[in-house]
C-alpha cells in the first residue's frame, strides 16, 4: 500500500502533446515554464486539518529565518487530483515552485522537461548537503528518488514516508493461545490455522492494495522488477497468491471493501488477529483500541527470512519545477529545511509518518514517544531495511492491474498461476513500453 491517501491514476503526463525539452530543466525561461504566482514559492500538497496547520507552522519558521521570496502552502486536492493538475499546469506552461508527488508521477512529470534535476543543488557548497549530512538519511528514502531511467539523477526529495507493518489483536492471540505474533511467513499461516480452530475466528482481514502486496513480495525474498526490467519475474508473487488462496480457501482470511478501513475496525472488535497496514495508520488504529495498549501490538511484517528483513517503503517526495533560479532555489531551501532531524521528528509525531534522519533517534521528543509504547518504535527502525517500489514511468498502471489481480485471486475466479504468469506479462509490457 502506498498508504490509505493513495490512489490509483492512470500514466498519462507522457501523452502530454508538447515538445519534451529534456530532463533536468534549469530555469523557467529556458524550459518554457513559468510560476503560477511570482510573490511566492508555491507548494501544492494535499494535507488537510491538523497536519495542514503543522505544515504551515513549518512553512513560518523557515520564512521568518531568511530573506527573499517565502514559500506559501496551497490544497491542490488528493494526490490522483495532484497528478492531474500537475499534468494539465505542464501543459499550460506554469507551475507551481514545488508540489508533492509520488515517484512514478515525478517519472512522468520529469520526462517533460518540467523538473528540477536537484543534484548541483544538493552538491553546492552554501546550500547544499554535506556527505555526513546525506550519509545521516536512511538509504532507501534516498534512493527512491534518484531515477536510473532519467540517468540515474536526483528529481525529488523525502518528504513524508512511512512503512508496511503488521498490527495484531493480542485479545484474539492470547484467546488462542498464542504468545507472540509470527515472524515467517510459514508461522503465520500457522498462527491463522490455530486462531481459526480454537476461537473460530477469522485470523486476517484482507484489505488489497498494490503497496502491501509488493510488501509481500520482498518479504518472501522477490523484487518488483528484474535488472532486465521484467516485473514479477520471479516465483515469490505467485507464492504470494498462493497464501492468499488458502487462507481464503481455509476460511482463515476474508476480503474487505476496498479503501473502506474496515479491516481497522474488525481488529479493534476482536474479530480478527491481523491487519497489514502503513505504519501511518498507527495513531488512528490507537483510538479504535480505546488507548489500551495491552490489547494489540504492532510488529515486522513476516518474513521469508528474518534475519534479512525486507518491507515496503512508500509515502510522497517533493519534486521542483524548472520555473527561475529563484523559485528553485527557494523551493530547495525549503526541502533542505524542512528535512532536519528537528523538522522531520516534528511532523513525524504530529501525522505518523516516519522521521527520514538516523540522527533524528537522538532527540529527546522522540525518545519520550518511543518510551511510551514498544510498538511506537516497530516502524522506525523498519527503515533500516524498507524497500522503496519503482520510480518508472507506467507504475501507476501497473499498481491496478496488480490489484485487479489480487482480487481474482482472492475471489476465486483466477488461479494463483494464472494471476501471476498473466500479471508479470502485462506489467512487463507496460513498463518497457513507457521507459523514455
Amino acid at each position: 500500500m502506498i498508504d490509505s491517501k493513495r490512489i490509483i491514476v492512470a500514466s498519462q503526463c507522457v501523452a502530454i502533446a508538447f515538445v519534451l525539452v529534456g530532463c533536468g530543466g534549469g530555469g523557467g525561461s529556458e524550459a518554457g515554464f513559468e510560476p503560477i504566482d511570482d510573490s511566492a514559492a508555491v507548494m501544492w500538497v494535499r494535507q488537510t486539518t491538523t497536519a495542514e496547520v503543522l505544515l504551515n507552522e513549518i512553512v513560518d519558521a523557515f520564512n521568518a529565518e531568511r530573506v527573499g521570496l517565502p514559500v506559501k502552502i496551497e490544497y491542490a486536492g488528493d494526490y490522483g487530483d495532484i497528478y492531474r493538475k500537475v499534468s494539465a499546469s505542464i501543459q499550460a506552461k506554469s507551475l507551481p515552485g514545488m508540489t508533492v508527488a509520488y515517484e512514478s508521477m515525478t517519472t512522468e512529470f520529469a520526462m517533460t522537461g518540467a523538473v528540477q534535476r536537484l543534484d548541483d543543488l544538493i552538491a553546492d557548497p552554501e546550500v547544499g548537503l554535506t556527505e555526513d549530512e546525506l550519509a545521516d538519511f536512511f538509504p532507501g528514502v534516498l534512493e527512491t528518488n534518484r531515477y536510473a531511467a532519467l540517468g540515474g539523477g536526483t528529481y525529488s526529495f523525502p518528504f513524508s514516508k512511512a512503512v508496511l507493518v503488521m498490527y495484531f489483536n493480542q485479545r484474539v492471540l492470547r484467546e488462542a493461545g498464542i504468545s507472540d505474533p509470527p515472524r515467517t511467513w510459514g508461522a503465520f499461516v500457522d498462527q491463522c490455522r490455530t486462531i481459526k480452530q480454537k476461537t473460530g475466528k477469522f485470523a486476517y482481514a484482507i484489505d488489497i492494495d498494490c503497496s502491501t502486496l509488493d510488501g509481500f513480495l520482498m518479504a518472501m525474498g522477490g523484487d518488483i522488477v528484474s535488472e532486465q526490467g521484467d516485473a514479477f519475474a520471479g516465483p515469490e508473487m505467485l507464492q504470494v497468491f498462493q497464501m492468499l488462496r488458502t487462507l481464503v480457501d481455509e476460511e482463515l482470511a476474508y476480503l474487505t471493501p476496498p479503501r473502506t478501513f474496515e479491516d481497522r475496525s474488525a481488529l479493534a472488535q476482536d474479530e480478527v488477529a491481523f491487519i497489514f497496514r502503513s505504519s501511518s495508520h498507527l495513531a488512528p488504529i490507537g483510538e479504535l483500541m480505546e488507548g489500551d495498549r495491552d490489547a494489540w501490538g504492532v510488529a515486522v511484517i513476516p518474513q521469508h527470512d528474518p534475519e534479512q528483513p525486507r518491507t515496503v517503503l512508500y509515502g510522497p517526495n517533493a519534486c521542483v519545477f524548472a520555473i527561475g533560479d529563484d523559485q528553485v532555489r527557494t523551493s530547495w531551501e525549503f526541502i533542505r529545511f524542512f528535512s532536519r532531524p528537528e523538522n522531520s521528528v516534528k511532523w513525524a509525531l504530529g501525522t505518523g509518518y516516519l522521521p527520514v534522519r538516523k540522527s533524528a533517534a537522538e532527540l529527546p521528543e522522540l525518545k519520550a514517544y518511543w518510551a511510551e509504547w514498544e510498538g511506537h518504535r516497530v516502524p522506525y527502525d523498519c527503515l533500516t531495511f524498507a524497500r522503496p517500489e519503482p520510480n518508472r514511468a507506467g507504475w501507476q498502471e501497473v499498481r491496478g492491474l496488480v490489484e485487479v489481480a489480487a482480487k481474482g485471486v482472492v475471489t476465486g475466479i483466477r488461479s494463483p498461476e494464472d494471476a501471476a504468469r498473466e500479471l508479470s506479462t502485462k506489467a512487463t509490457a507496460i513498463l518497457k513500453a513507457a521507459a523514455p
